[in-house]
């Protein structure tokens, strides 16, 4: 990879792979009965996917990074969430090896997440 930083993102059922495999996503769920476990991954475009936890029709979280970087020299982590069980998203830079994570505690409906600072490294 360009930075050399972190590991290369390897796609899977729990893995979402985005811009170019850049970043990793993946995420957990936890309900207010006690059922918790990773979060099933679908790509819609290579910029967006969503995920699914009880069903693969049951579309839960949409998320997205975006090429910012010619308005802020950054990329950017976009999110939007139809439930209100605890979401915990992992999004990792595999340029630079860089983590973000951002929560939904459980009981809340989830808020859009708009992140226009999340990842640094424009090249």
């Amino acid at each position: 990879r360009a930075g050399g930083g972190g590991e290369p993102c390897v796609p899977s059922a729990t893995v979402l792979c985005l811009r170019g495999e850049r970043f990793r996503v993946s995420a957990r769920y936890r309900t207010g009965q006690g059922s918790e476990g990773a979060a099933q991954v679908v790509e819609l475009t290579g910029d967006t996917g969503y995920f699914w936890f009880f069903s693969d029709t049951n579309v839960e979280v949409v998320l997205k990074v975006l090429d910012g970087c010619g308005v802020n020299g950054h990329h950017w982590v976009f999110a939007g969430g139809l439930t209100d069980v605890e979401v915990r998203i992992t999004v990792t830079d595999t340029d630079s090896g860089a983590s973000r994570q951002y929560s939904n505690p459980l009981g809340t409906p989830f808020q859009p997440l708009q992140d226009t600072s999340a990842f640094a490294g424009c090249h």
